[in-house]
């Protein structure tokens, strides 16, 4: 939990479909973000509150920030909405109610996509380059053990050359895929390698 008390939200699909299904978790918060947006930008038309409408305005001026000023104002938005839909009225009081319907969407989410190698280094990896391949903000968490070790340890493409693991008894013959590389050359995309034995803190 945050500061707040509030905990992350989890929702999970098959595993082959991680990079899919949070995407579609991407698409979703956007979506709402653009409708909370557009409905934000038509009551400051409409008329409220002299105070929320400040805070909207000032809002709007940060709409793509999380930082701690963007934050005190979605709070400060959430203080001030009770009073104002009990005040606001005619056009405004239906674009109020569906901006209360839509406040936790006031600042962005991080979305976040976790899975192991057999996902991302095989099964899903098709989904898993398309996801990244658009560009969206979206965060992904591979838990690399370098085995199946869903179904039993099997070797995978996550597998170094050498080692041993069921079908692979003899040592595996080709070497380890690297995704962090080949996510790399799109240019646009951040990787970062951790070891959870060498470093939880860093982890």
């Amino acid at each position: 939990k945050d500061a707040s008390g509030r905990g992350p939200a989890w929702a999970n699909s098959l595993f082959e479909d991680n990079a899919e299904y949070g995407y579609g978790m991407r698409l979703a918060v956007d979506e709402n973000r653009l409708l909370l947006k557009n409905l934000i930008e038509k009551i400051l038309e409409t008329g409220t509150t002299l105070e929320l409408k400040e805070q909207f305005e000032k809002l709007l001026s940060l709409w793509d920030k999380t930082d701690t000023e963007a934050k005190l104002v979605r709070d400060k938005i959430l203080e001030l909405l009770p009073s104002a839909l009990s005040v606001v009225y005619g056009e405004s009081e239906p674009i109020l109610k569906k901006i209360n319907e839509l406040k936790t969407y006031l600042l962005d989410k991080s979305v976040w996509i976790f899975g192991g190698d057999g996902w991302a280094y095989d099964i899903g990896f098709g989904g898993l380059d398309h996801v990244l391949a658009q560009g969206k903000n979206v965060n992904v968490l591979v838990m690399d053990t370098e085995v199946y070790s869903n179904t039993g340890g099997q070797a995978s493409k996550a597998t170094p050359r050498g080692a041993t693991a069921k079908f692979a008894m003899a040592g595996k013959q080709l070497p380890k895929k690297n995704l962090g590389l080949m996510f790399t050359s799109y240019g646009y995309i951040y990787v970062a390698s951790v070891n959870l034995g060498a470093n939880k803190t860093q982890v």
